[in-house]
């Protein structure tokens, strides 16, 4: 069924002949070389950059294959790199269809972040001429007609209200706040389509599935998903967590096994923020006075906050003796409170990638799972021991944990950062014999992050995956060749794109 148009929209025009970018040839043919005659699914891994692009293709007999797209989007790439990539999905798409537009069965959009979303603002005509969707999938933390949703959306709001409060301040160039925009870009304007923000896209995505009468808001637990016209495939919803205990819990620490970390954002609640707020830019009055962490006349003035108060003048003489002069500068702390920003800042991040949608595909003959976390952090993990699913014909649930244990199939989170695939009830519970594991990730994009880079992939969980898989693991960066042991497995890789397949 084609997709509805709101009245007034843009129809695609048949005839009008569209110039590719020259950069899509470079990704390969739609069909890889030595792809097999037969298989039950594959997964087609983009090499597009530091980001998630997921193809996944299920034949199906006397009928067009269902697929399913799980996020397109990227760090660091135009609109033109992700054009190329998204006209090469609706190419693929398009094979075996009798209509002259593409369709995507499902598509996933797992979470609010640009190196997940970004294609479908940079790319947006091509899905909107091109491209019929038959649903949208999102986590139950988009869906702003429940309360819970709406509080966190609230609460990321007003963290990112005062993390561009303080870029904007005179502590700007303050050395605790460097790498505070990289982190905040995640989540605000997306820098390589003007005028679009990350949120557009998650707009975007609501759109298109109401307008195919199939938007869903997935949670944990439950029946597994068996979708229309795909019966051999069960899909299990794994996160993200309704316990905001979970949802806040991102840093490994050496008390990670005895107790859980709640993450800066949850402890300082509102009263925190608005102190952070009025550090940078004080407010006035009884309520600005009351949200400063020292009364007037222990605050000591400095240029960037104005005139001095009144009683400054008493204890000028000590300041100037004890903490001004520069043989006493070790005695200075007047930046360390800015630091609250870089740890509220990467607080923001974690917290929307413990919102990933999580999902389970199983084929339901082999009783194989094809895992795909997203960006999901610790909490997220763990929240997965208290999940169950109620399975036709089964007697007992199903435990989460269960499917782990029958993974053939890794989509490595969050590009194989340290705290996005657990030890214990995480890669340890994965022991098929045959894993295969994927990694999303542009090293040389993940080195230019930040101050000193992003440690992707961090190499304790690359060498504990390698050892999980017996070799088996295989990242996209395009200088990156997947491994003989992956070959040997039937990886295929081209320029473009890495396959997978469930036989």
């Amino acid at each position: 069924m084609a997709t509805k148009r709101k009245p007034g929209s843009k129809k695609p025009n048949p005839t009008k002949k569209k110039k590719k970018p020259a950069s899509t040839a470079s990704l390969g043919p739609i069909k890889a070389p030595g792809t097999p005659a037969r298989y039950r699914a594959r997964v087609r891994m983009y090499r597009h950059g530091l980001g998630d692009c997921f193809l996944l293709t299920f034949p199906r007999t006397n009928k067009a294959p269902f697929q399913m797209l799980i996020d397109c989007g990227a760090l660091a790439r135009d609109a033109t790199a992700m054009t190329a990539v998204v006209e090469h999905i609706r190419d693929t798409a398009k094979e075996g269809q009798p209509q002259n537009r593409a369709r995507l069965d499902v598509v996933v959009g797992t979470h609010e972040h640009k190196d997940h979303l970004s294609g479908f603002n940079q790319a947006r005509a091509v899905f909107n001429d091109d491209i019929d969707f038959g649903a949208v999938w999102m986590s139950w933390a988009e869906n702003l007609s429940q309360a819970e949703a709406r509080k966190l959306k609230e609460a990321k709001k007003v963290a990112k209200a005062k993390l561009e409060l303080a870029l904007s301040s005179p502590f700007a160039g303050a050395a605790p706040l460097a790498g505070v925009a990289d982190l905040l870009g995640f989540t605000s304007d997306d820098d390589s389509v003007e005028g679009k923000k990350v949120a557009d896209a998650v707009e975007y995505l609501k759109q298109r599935g109401k307008d195919a009468d199939d938007l869903q808001f997935l949670e944990p637990g439950g029946e597994p998903i068996r979708p229309d016209g795909l019966p051999g495939f069960r899909f299990y919803v794994l996160g993200p967590p309704r316990d905001p205990r979970f949802l806040k819990t991102s840093a490994i620490t050496q008390q990670m096994k005895k107790d859980d970390v709640i993450y800066h954002l949850t402890r300082m609640g509102t009263a925190g923020l608005d102190s952070l707020g009025a550090a940078v830019a004080p407010a006035t009055g009884p309520e600005g006075d009351l949200a400063h962490p020292f009364a007037a006349e222990h605050r000591i003035p400095r240029p960037e906050m104005g005139q001095p108060t009144p009683y400054f003048a008493e204890i000028k003489p000590f300041v100037d003796a004890m903490y001004d002069k520069p043989s006493e500068a070790w005695r200075r702390i007047d930046e360390d409170w800015l630091s609250a920003f870089g740890q509220l800042a990467l607080d923001l991040d974690n917290d929307t990638n413990n919102t990933s949608l999580v999902l389970a595909i199983e084929c339901v003959e082999t009783r194989d799972i094809m895992l795909f976390p997203a960006d999901a952090q610790v909490g997220n993990w763990q929240s997965w021991a208290n999940v169950s699913f109620e399975v036709p014909n089964r007697t007992t649930p199903c435990p989460a944990h269960e499917l782990l244990g029958r993974t053939v199939f890794y989509k490595v989170g969050h590009h194989c950062s340290h705290n996005a695939t657990l030890k214990n009830n995480g890669l340890e519970l994965m022991t098929k014999d045959n894993l295969v594991a994927f990694i999303p990730l542009d090293i040389e994009t993940a080195e230019k992050q930040g101050k000193t880079g992003w440690d992707m992939p961090a190499e304790p969980l690359f060498n504990a995956l390698r050892a999980k898989t017996s070799g088996r693991v295989v990242i996209s960066d395009v200088k990156k060749k997947p491994s003989t042991e992956a070959t040997k497995a039937g990886v295929i890789a081209t320029d473009g794109y890495i396959d997978y397949f469930l036989r």
